[in-house]
């Protein structure tokens, strides 16, 4: 009596404000029940509202982890249990035909009858164990109200389900292996995430041996990335040119890497992965922006699985991945546009297995000191790609720093691994590229997700922590969607957006030649001019915003992203014609459109050409600040000062811009306003006003403030105001813009003032409404007449 009340209250305390109908704990040690592969000699039961929860960890409570078998009765409010361990062997037969995998002989059973007030059978529950196997028989004696649902819990985790209707008996085989709390199922043979061996067999009897001398292998990797190859013995070499190499191949399967530059000649990264099945006549390209042709086709891969003849296809926002099945072992290939990994894996992977593979097969990711040219494929290989290029180092890159940072994969954060895949390798790849190229596209971490994404498929173990450490956005496929021809590469442009850019070698000609395409085209009184789509894109320009003298004259852009534009006599599209001495000249220009109303803070495009019949000419226009610094001499009251207004090209004030200096629209150029003559003890200056005109007199024309009552004026978001009123000096930044719909003259005014800093009051408060306060009597030292300064520039 005492026992039942303490499992009573235990039931209670566990279920806040249910109370069990039937509760009861069976010892089952004379015929113990084994539980998807662990023996309980105890067994739980509760029945509460129709719903009775047999399990063997404990009394049954919601959510939390027990291994249990649920079964819903309607009206099952009461139970009866027994155990009957006097050798009967009855209903073996029944078990054995109804479930063909059990062997043995049953010598005991359980037995949970669930019934309802009236005391009357409404399910029998039988456990049966034979050997290592373990079943269990529901025999329904009153079919007039079914069964809801049945189903098992292991660990908390719904494992098997099936409904029980009709008079005739259910049988369920619960058999299977646990090791180390992992449950397996019969006729399992692997290896687990820690390196263990294990074999359950189809009786359910379970072999585990625990990792000794690398007798489980988590499968062989390869990583290339950048242009790096790291094989499966974590030996590296590096590709130094623009061809096509072997990274794996058997009898059946031929994987190939094809590498090709980006912003530097002399620095090279995998482009793109051709996989080539023999068997079954595929060609599958991965890349670049993670695009899958198969057979020269562009397909749409979903994130489920796509089956296909030997092969399955798969994407998700980390990259693409292709399973390959062999007869003895599967080939997995991932990539996400800048990193390739090649995993070789067998159903248990012993190391003999992987010492046979890689026996059988051939390719950088098998031997990676196998001469270059050894492996050169010339199937995908472009004519002339063995040429080297060499380019003078880029000063900007701090090879110590960058160091430091790739050092990062043998900190903390990556220590799970560290036993798992050698990270010296990772190292060296990050050093060699970003010791040589600069830190853009997304390379600062690409190195870091090599190595982490290499982990996740050696153990199936996620490293996510480091990403926060390492500032490293979330993994993501390079340009996906993006599609880039060949002479292009895949980058974030300046605009925020996934551009394609110009490969340096296809680009080095226009470079050197300032140009932006090819010459003009002159032919009977026609012409055209082709302008390169990447080399727009770095300029930051739409193709689609550009236009010929009449705007409705736009581009074609073809299958190589080259632009052309065109004009004829049916169509003049605004090109003037003229004669001189029976030549016939052409004139056009191509132009960008502007849609701001007052201020654009975007380049303008203008590009004139013209056809003096074979003999074109393609000009550029560009823009110069025209004066850089204004002197005034302010005379004012009791003592004289001098007042210098200078702009520079950074913020530390120590490039001023010449007459010479090119500003590009939209650069930032930073403003000091600085006195001499004034004693800083006495007085500060403030800079009240600062507004652009078109009109060199300042309250004529067009205006736009910069600057009002000393803050940033909120009408134009890229001002920045430094210490103002905090001293003799000031300045302030904002990006370059000019006047729409007029002749480019853009004049800035400042009005400033001297302030009393005895008063406490000089600095402008910006952050809310309250404004510096105005003294009321004037102190000997505030300057009655206000300086105005000007300055102006043009193109």
């Amino acid at each position: 009596m005492f026992l039942l009340l303490l499992v009573l209250t235990t039931a209670v305390s566990l279920l806040p404000g249910v109370t069990a109908q039937f509760v009861r704990t069976l010892n089952t040690t004379r015929c113990p029940i084994k539980f998807y592969g662990t023996n309980y000699n105890t067994l739980f039961i509760n029945i509460t509202n129709g719903r009775a929860a047999l399990c063997f960890k404990g009394q049954f409570v919601n959510g939390e982890p027990n291994d249990c078998l649920i079964v819903y009765r309607a009206e099952a409010n009461r139970g009866n249990t027994g155990v009957n361990a006097n050798s009967v062997t009855t209903s073996n037969s029944l078990f054995l035909e109804n479930l063909p995998t059990l062997t043995g002989i049953s010598t005991c059973f359980v037995r949970v009858r669930l019934r309802n007030n009236n005391n009357n059978n409404l399910i029998i529950i039988v456990f049966r164990q034979f050997g290592d196997q373990q079943a269990v028989r529901f025999n329904l004696e009153d079919t007039s109200n079914p069964v809801e649902r049945a189903f098992t819990l292991l660990n908390g985790v719904e494992m098997d389900s099936f409904n029980l209707t009709g008079s005739t008996p259910f049988f369920e085989d619960l058999s299977g292996c646990r090791y180390k709390d992992v449950f397996y199922y019969p006729n399992t043979t692997t290896c687990d995430s820690q390196g263990n061996f294990i074999h359950c067999n189809a009786t359910a009897h379970l072999d585990a041996i625990p990792q000794i001398n690398d007798y489980c292998v988590q499968g062989a990797i390869c990583t290339v990335t950048g242009s790096t190859i790291i094989d499966y013995s974590d030996n590296s070499t590096s590709v130094d040119d623009r061809c096509a190499y072997t990274l794996f191949s058997n009898s059946s399967v031929y994987v190939v890497g094809v590498f090709k530059e980006r912003r530097r000649k002399d620095v090279m990264f995998l482009d793109r992965v051709v996989i080539e099945l023999l068997e079954y006549d595929y060609v599958i390209q991965l890349g670049p922006g993670v695009k899958v042709l198969v057979n020269n086709t562009y397909v749409n891969v979903s994130s489920v699985v796509e089956e296909h003849e030997g092969l399955d296809l798969h994407q998700d926002q980390t990259g693409v991945t292709v399973t390959i099945y062999q007869s003895d072992y599967n080939i997995t290939v991932f990539f996400n546009g800048d990193t390739a990994q090649i995993l070789l894996t067998h159903p248990w992977m012993l190391a003999e297995t992987e010492k046979n593979i890689t026996e059988n097969s051939d390719g950088l990711c098998v031997n990676s000191s196998v001469a270059l040219s050894v492996m050169k494929s010339n199937d995908f290989s472009s004519a002339g790609c063995e040429m080297q290029y060499s380019e003078p180092a880029d000063e900007s890159i701090n090879c110590t720093t960058v160091t430091e940072h790739c050092q990062v994969l043998n900190g903390y954060d990556f220590t799970d691994c560290h036993t798992v895949i050698d990270p010296k390798p990772y190292i060296s790849a990050c050093n060699y590229t970003l010791c040589h190229y600069p830190d853009v596209d997304g390379l600062r971490c690409e190195f870091l997700e090599a190595y982490a994404h290499a982990c996740s498929l050696k153990q199936d173990h996620m490293l996510d922590d480091w990403r926060k450490d390492a500032n490293c956005p979330a993994p993501q496929a390079f340009c996906n969607d993006t599609r880039c021809v060949d002479h292009e590469f895949c980058a974030d442009g300046i605009n925020g957006q996934i551009n394609c850019f110009c490969r340096a070698i296809f680009a080095s000609d226009f470079r050197s030649n300032d140009t932006l395409g090819d010459p003009a085209v002159c032919m009977n009184n026609t012409g055209s001019i082709t302008l390169v789509g990447c080399l727009l894109e770095e300029k930051g320009f739409r193709y689609t915003d550009l236009h010929l003298n009449d705007d409705s004259c736009g581009g074609y852009r073809d299958m190589d992203h080259m632009v052309t534009f065109n004009f004829s006599n049916s169509n003049a599209c605004g090109t003037v014609v003229t004669a001189n001495d029976s030549v016939v000249v052409y004139k056009n220009s191509v132009t960008g459109l502007n849609t701001s109303e007052i201020v654009a803070n975007f380049d303008e495009f203008h590009v004139n050409f013209s056809c003096y019949h074979n003999q074109p000419d393609v000009q550029s226009v560009r823009f110069r600040i025209k004066d850089n610094s204004v002197f005034q001499q302010v005379v004012s009251e009791s003592w004289n000062y001098t007042l210098k207004m200078t702009v520079y090209e950074d913020d530390r004030h120590t490039q001023p811009v010449t007459l010479d200096t090119e500003i590009q629209l939209n650069q930032r150029v930073w403003v000091e306003l600085m006195t001499e003559g004034l004693d800083d003890n006495l007085v500060y200056l403030v800079t009240n006003s600062c507004w652009a005109t078109n009109s060199s007199l300042p309250n004529e024309g067009l205006r736009y403030d910069l600057i009002s009552d000393g803050c940033p004026s909120p009408v134009e978001p890229s001002v920045n105001v430094m210490y103002n009123g905090v001293a003799v000096s000031n300045s302030f930044s904002f990006n370059m813009f000019y006047f729409t719909g007029g002749n480019y003259e853009v004049y800035l005014h400042c009005k400033v003032e001297l302030c009393p800093n005895q008063s406490g009051d000089c600095q402008p408060s910006c952050g809310g409404a309250a404004k510096r306060r105005r003294r009321a009597a004037r102190s000997e030292y505030v300057d009655e007449s206000p300086a105005l300064i000007s300055m102006s520039w043009s193109n």
